[in-house]
């Protein structure tokens, strides 16, 4: 994550939960990614997080996945001090400070990896993959969701010049096949009224 957003994620971190966008934006998107996780891996032993921010995703987490051990990974430290202030779960959670680009865990360790609305965020979207892909078990599965550039987005990405951070169907495909994940697939997640906003891609590991 670029240093800047990283700042700005620090300065929100209190009110993140709470805002208006929050409650209203990312919540029904968290509960969307897990909706699907559950359906493609509906008995994980071990899920990860990246860009867990304080902890809306696994605290969802741990109540479908009781049995689950929990890692989510967040370059802000203060949003990072927000979820272990407010998270349950005890010894079968962990937090760590750490980038997409550098998963300071074991090859093969997860057999579930999601990440909400922090792709758009990495300053090494490739990279960040890359780890994931080398951080799944073989046929673990992966569900990210992001404002990718896939449809009406795609123009709207150039025209607001944020095209290098959103990315297209054939990007995302192309970083996910290159990290060793296959069969990607994708969900429209999140919309103003009929227009869809938020996408999610899922994949599993070769």
């Amino acid at each position: 994550m670029a240093q800047r957003d990283v700042g700005q994620f620090n300065a929100r971190a209190e009110r993140y939960d709470e805002s208006f966008v929050g409650r209203r934006f990312h919540r029904p998107i968290h509960q969307a990614v897990l909706q699907i996780a559950a359906r493609l891996t509906p008995e994980p032993r071990a899920i990860l997080d990246v860009g867990c921010g304080t902890r809306s995703v696994l605290r969802l987490a741990a109540a479908r996945f009781p049995a689950a051990r929990l890692c989510g990974v967040d370059p802000a430290e203060q949003m990072l001090a927000v979820a272990k202030a407010t998270l349950a779960g005890g010894p079968r959670v962990q937090l760590v400070c750490a980038a997409a680009e550098r998963l300071p865990f074991d090859d093969a360790a997860f057999d579930l990896v999601v990440s909400s609305n922090s792709f758009h965020h990495w300053a090494d979207q490739a990279g960040g993959v890359a780890e994931i892909g080398r951080v799944l078990a073989p046929n673990g599965c992966l569900v990210m969701t992001d404002p990718f550039a896939v449809g009406w987005l795609r123009p709207w990405a150039v025209l607001t010049r944020r095209r290098e951070r959103m990315r297209s169907r054939s990007e995302v495909e192309a970083m996910l096949r290159t990290a060793g994940l296959e069969s990607p697939a994708w969900e429209a997640v999140f919309g103003l009224g009929p227009i869809t906003t938020f996408f999610a891609v899922t994949a599993r590991k070769r």
